[in-house]
């Protein structure tokens, strides 16, 4: 009942954001290429030029602005010292094989999301890359699939999903430890949870009755997961974010930017 009420509570939510209007950006939130700085790309100052200026749905800034900063300082004072003691005595080739591994585990979210949007060849490459790595791979712990077959997984998500759908993303939200997100890719967000192994095998196999310790176990693997993630790539946020003038623009820039260009991909 008590995730029933919290599902109905964000719905009523989005939909009031839904009927608002939305706002366009500053000119110091206008960040037209940060949709691929967000992949790590790079593009030239005339592509970014010719890019459409972004509209932003924002009314919680004043909020969303504050929970940045805290997440900021969780990042680097909580993520970042610990992906660093677990750099510092776990091999490279185990935290690689470790997040090969969860991204192996969490194919039937992928497959499920590409199904759902009708990309019935990436299902079928979702597929068959789960097969070659949960055999080849050794469950996945080697990606066999790229390293061999240049056959990479897809990036689909429930998000993604109900973007095709036709949903549209609502307002603007920065989520304690989680991050950005807009009111559907919050929605999304506790979709691909539900699509986890450890959604599945928590509530049989271990505490069906006990929402407490579904909970627990889910945020405990999303956070070992975040953890092993930054060790891998420990000064990419700092990176990413050490020439804005606006931190907190600039990272929800990326965000929607990205997002919609996965939505319309």
């Amino acid at each position: 009942m008590r995730l029933h009420f919290i599902v109905l509570l964000l719905f009523s939510v989005w939909c009031v954001q839904c009927s608002s209007s939305q706002q366009k950006a500053s000119p110091l939130e206008k960040s037209p290429s940060v949709a691929n700085v967000a992949a790590l790309g790079e593009q030239s100052d005339d592509d970014a030029d010719s890019e459409p200026e972004l509209v932003v749905h924002d009314p919680y800034e004043g909020y969303n602005r504050k929970i940045h900063a805290f997440n900021d300082f969780f990042f680097h004072y909580g993520i970042y010292p610990l992906a660093s003691g677990w750099n510092f005595i776990t091999p490279r080739f185990l935290r690689v094989g470790l997040d090969n591994f969860i991204t192996w585990a969490y194919t039937p979210g992928r497959l499920i999301n590409n199904l759902l949007q009708a990309k019935l060849a990436r299902a079928g490459k979702e597929t068959l890359s789960f097969a070659i790595n949960g055999t080849m791979g050794g469950l996945g712990v080697y990606n066999a699939s790229r390293e061999i077959f240049a056959l990479d997984q897809t990036v689909e998500d429930s998000d993604q999903t109900l973007g095709k759908w036709g949903i549209s993303e609502g307002a603007y939200i920065v989520w304690p430890f989680i991050g950005p997100r807009t009111v559907r890719g919050t929605f999304g967000f506790a979709g691909d949870l539900m699509l986890q192994p450890q959604a599945v095998i928590v509530p049989v196999y271990i505490q069906p009755e006990n929402i407490w310790v579904q909970g627990a176990i889910i945020a405990t693997t999303y956070s070992v997961r975040a953890v092993n993630q930054t060790s891998l790539d420990p000064d990419a946020y700092d990176n990413l974010m050490k020439d804005s003038i606006d931190p907190y623009a600039f990272l929800r820039d990326i965000y929607l930017q990205n997002t919609r260009k996965n939505v319309a991909d």
